[in-house]
């Protein structure tokens, strides 16, 4: 047997205090009643008293205040070790942070919705382990496959157009480094990937391809409309200060290209999403994820225990009733 309160033992010099403080009591009280009066009086006119009944009641309460603290100090027994497996598979999310995310065909642009889209897939992959990737000309792993999704979900509201140098959108090098943070994975892996579509990088069959090789399924998720709109410049305080021109002078339209998002789904064996401001689509992604096949995420051994707290707590009522009961005189007839 163990304690899992074994601190609780110190309080034992409560129940000594208290043993001593009645003692002291029965021992005043009775010198106190024979400076006043003789013994025999005292028998006479206190008929019945019973000083060993007094002294067992005392005794009871002792005995209570020391169960108590027993129970406090939660005594058990060990049945072993239990071992904890937690299933599910792993997720990467990555997203488009290249300027074209500014665009506001979706109130109140693109970057904005897909982050509110993003972080409630997130809050209902519980038992998924997710990572970040952000990606634009170039691409980055924002945050490694992890289970705390409140960090990452952080780290999700951190992402926005300008973190990369590289300008545009290269869907191939956020493939590329998706499967980077997968590398560790090797169930139920799949790519969320949130972008409007327009890719100016190269390698994109490359990139494929190697999702392929290692049974990685893309949910390409687009974000825009196909209509497009001008990429708004601001400055620090989000104020528009002119639209994205080409070398022309003429304003820059950016559109979804579902075109591309389609291809990456049906090559891979995943699926294509359009992000809309209700994300009635996010379940959908979602039951999409948890259909896959899990492996063991994480695995903790427990040791098992029997609380036993409840025995001495239960005598320790049973002999507060028993004091009731008990009084400091007996019968006439006894």
């Amino acid at each position: 047997m163990e304690f899992g309160n074994p601190t609780a033992f110190y309080f034992l010099a409560l129940a000594a205090v208290a043993a001593a403080v009645l003692v002291c009591e029965i021992v005043w009280s009775d010198r106190a009643v024979h400076r006043l009066i003789s013994h025999e009086v005292f028998k006479k006119t206190v008929a019945g008293y019973s000083r060993p009944r007094k002294i067992a009641k005392r005794i009871l309460l002792v005995a209570v205040i020391v169960l108590v603290i027993l129970a406090w100090a939660m005594p058990r027994m060990g049945r072993g070790m239990r071992i904890v497996k937690r299933e599910g598979s792993d997720v990467v999310i990555a997203l488009d942070i290249s300027a074209s995310m500014y665009a506001e065909d979706l109130a109140p642009d693109r970057m904005e919705v897909s982050k509110r889209g993003m972080s409630s897939l997130v809050s209902q992959l519980v038992d998924h382990r997710i990572a970040l990737v952000g990606f634009a000309g170039d691409a980055f792993v924002h945050c490694p496959l992890t289970l705390d999704h409140g960090a990452l979900i952080m780290f999700l509201d951190f992402l926005r157009p300008g973190l990369v140098s590289e300008e545009g959108t290269d869907i191939s090098r956020a493939i590329e480094e998706s499967l980077r943070a997968l590398d560790t994975s090797d169930k139920g892996r799949s790519i969320v990937l949130v972008t409007d579509g327009e890719d100016h990088g190269e390698g994109l069959d490359e990139a494929i391809a190697h999702a392929k090789e290692r049974g990685v399924r893309i949910f390409a998720v687009g974000v825009g409309t196909e209509a497009g709109e001008p990429i708004p410049l601001k400055d620090a305080e989000g104020n528009v200060l002119d639209y994205k021109r080409d070398d022309k002078g003429d304003v820059v339209v950016s559109r979804m290209d579902p075109g591309i998002l389609r291809r990456l789904a049906r090559e891979t064996g995943g699926d294509t999403y359009v992000l809309t401001l209700g994300g009635k689509e996010i379940s959908q992604i979602v039951r999409a994820i948890t259909s896959l096949e899990k492996g063991v995420l994480e695995e903790r051994s427990f040791e098992s225990y029997l609380d036993l707290f409840q025995v001495p707590l239960g005598l320790a009522f049973l002999l507060l009733v028993i004091e009731c009961f008990v009084g400091d005189r007996v019968r006439e007839d006894d």
